[in-house]
């Protein structure tokens, strides 16, 4: 049972590797009434210039990953901390307890009774303690491809690196409540996202009854 009392909100994960789409489906989420945290966004704002988080990420990896202006080189960090799975684990243990600081703030001063936390590393993280059901948003490798080449700017070699350096599909399922496929097809992942929301709704319902 997640931990929820003190916010008073039933709190699920939408997640999923890179370029799955998770942010499509936390948009189809919102439309509903659904209140979502970004963790992406919740780790942009840990390690801010000055930051605690940014002193220790600055410790293990080196001055390599800040700017001139003292600031965070997140393309920098990226290389290294997706170049080998020791180095993720480090970036994910630094983070993770900033990151579920941040999110557990800012979930207690949304209005929604039902919120949800976009993240791709939510399994076996902190977040999950405070999490009553997962979601998963799986898609095809060559469009996960794609996505991540289109909204970084990178290349199909470090598009590649960066799914090779996260686990795969089969891990996501196996975790999950409710599994959604993205694959391009726009009706089909809004039938998905309504029935998984209407399901969830009548979970909080029962839960907020009892």
């Amino acid at each position: 049972m997640a931990d929820r009392e003190y916010m008073n909100k039933y709190i699920f994960a939408i997640t999923g590797g890179s370029g799955a789409g998770k942010s499509t489906v936390s948009n189809g989420f919102r439309r509903l009434g659904v209140y979502v945290s970004d963790a992406d966004k919740a780790a942009r704002a840990v390690t801010v210039k000055g930051s605690k988080c940014l002193d220790e990420l600055r410790f293990w990896f080196g001055e390599q990953i800040i700017n001139r202006d003292g600031s965070l080189d997140r393309a920098a960090l990226a290389a290294i901390a997706f170049s080998d799975a020791e180095s993720l684990r480090r970036l994910n243990e630094i983070t993770h307890k900033y990151i579920f600081e941040y999110i557990k703030e800012e979930l207690n001063g949304a209005e929604a009774g039902i919120c949800a936390i976009d993240g791709a590393v939510i399994i076996g993280s902190p977040v999950m303690s405070i999490c009553s059901k997962v979601v998963a948003v799986t898609a095809g490798r060559d469009i996960r491809i794609e996505r991540i080449k289109k909204r970084d700017g990178i290349s199909q070699q470090l598009a590649e690196k960066r799914i090779n350096s996260q686990k795969d599909d089969r891990f996501y399922m196996d975790h999950a409540d409710y599994i959604i496929e993205n694959n391009n097809d726009e009706n089909r992942l809004g039938e998905q996202i309504e029935f998984i929301y209407n399901k969830i709704k009548t979970e909080a319902e029962a839960v907020s009854a009892d």
